[in-house]
């Protein structure tokens, strides 16, 4: 028997839920909005904004739009600034014991939906802000439009990442939780990755394995990139038949969620020892994750935890094979803002959930990335909460 379980860390709570609606309804008052419509997909794509404020993941994959079955996939949530708010999902329903919404009601086609519960709640031709605007179906949109002329709705996705930035405590304590799912599905594709004959795919369904078994809802992937693929970023199929050679780099990135609260966490491995030259190019990635966690305290600003890690790198060979993404926030989805590039310069808050991971790249040989999940702290440096070892080699 593990000696945890998903358990350890309940979902959030329905009091914290309506304190979130709550919030989101004072933001929309100050933005002069009659009401905000929030879109979702589904759990392992794009839940976030509708999950942060109902509890609700909708539990199956989004699919093509049919006659008779439009949206499937998706949820969406009218929250008026006053009154009731309502839930609209696709059929297969919702987690009755978890979400926190009393108005609830399924529809295979969910663009009708939408008009005619806004007609029904009189703002047919009010001033609606719409979190989600990137991912709302076109289709939909379209719809809308046409049949609610007089309606003004207004893109405000900011208003709830603005909100989801910063963790409450409970958030806070289902994001540790879930770094040990990613930590048992790591542990475990290293133990496989050094026996002999070992192809990246037994690697990838020995981690998928152990992740869920300690608790895990779902591992959205395991990757396995190895040997020249390995510096690759993201490759297409997650892992292969490739069998993994004495002497090559491993890179794994081990994602998914618990409790609805996602893990990310990157590591890289050595099958056996590497050559001086890898090992001196993996010990500076080391130091530079080290560097770049570091320098996530509070009133610092991502575009310093870019710089720490540039440091390390400046004047060795690897200099120009620094990736130019470092890391992103992490919560209700395995990318938030901030992203962690040169480019941006978000400010550093206590509270906030960040995955740092800055790597090498030395196409057709090898790449390397070791991603640390941390929590800002009110002083002091972060708490690291993936506790998973950094070293392979």
């Amino acid at each position: 028997m593990l000696p945890f379980s998903a358990s350890d860390a309940p979902p959030i709570a329905a009091d914290e839920i309506l304190i979130r609606q709550q919030r989101a309804r004072d933001r929309a008052v100050e933005r002069e909005l009659a009401a905000l419509l929030v879109v979702g997909r589904s759990f392992y794509d794009r839940p976030g904004d509708l999950a942060y404020l109902t509890n609700h993941f909708p539990p199956f994959p989004t699919t093509v739009f049919s006659a008779r079955n439009r949206g499937m996939g998706h949820a969406f949530f009218l929250l008026p600034v006053d009154g009731q708010p309502t839930l609209l999902t696709d059929p297969r329903k919702h987690r009755a014991d978890l979400v926190a919404v009393a108005n609830v009601q399924a529809a295979a086609d969910l663009g009708q939906a939408v008009i005619d519960l806004l007609r029904e709640e009189g703002l047919a031709n009010a001033r609606v802000g719409l979190v989600g605007d990137d991912i709302m179906p076109a289709a939909f949109d379209r719809q809308i439009r046409t049949d609610l002329p007089d309606l003004t709705l207004e893109p405000v996705s900011d208003l709830i990442a603005g909100l989801r930035r910063i963790k409450s405590p409970a958030e806070l304590a289902l994001l540790r939780r879930a770094a040990l799912c990613a930590d048992a599905g790591l542990f475990a594709a290293a133990g496989v990755i050094a026996r002999s004959g070992t192809t990246e795919r037994e690697v990838g369904a020995a981690g998928t394995a152990a992740a869920l078994l300690a608790g895990a809802d779902f591992v959205r992937y395991f990757r396995v990139h190895s040997g020249p693929w390995s510096a690759v970023g993201s490759r297409w199929p997650q892992a292969m038949d490739r069998v993994i050679e004495p002497g090559e780099v491993v890179v794994l990135d081990a994602v998914g969620a618990c409790n609805g609260y996602a893990f990310d966490v990157n590591r890289t491995i050595v099958k056996g020892a590497p050559d001086a030259e890898t090992r001196a190019a993996l010990d500076l990635v080391d130091q530079a994750t080290v560097a770049a966690t570091a320098a996530c305290v509070a009133g610092a600003r991502t575009g310093d935890i870019v710089m720490a890690a540039r440091a390390v790198l400046a004047g060795t060979p690897w200099e120009t094979n620094l990736g130019g993404m470092m890391g992103h926030g992490i919560g209700l989805e395995t990318v938030e803002e901030p992203y962690i590039t040169a480019d941006e310069n978000a400010p550093l808050e206590a509270a906030m959930t960040l995955c740092v991971e800055p790597g090498i790249s030395v196409p057709g040989q090898f790449g390397a990335t070791i991603e640390q999940e941390i929590i800002i702290n009110p002083v002091g440096p972060p708490e690291i909460i993936s506790p998973t070892p950094t070293r392979f080699w």
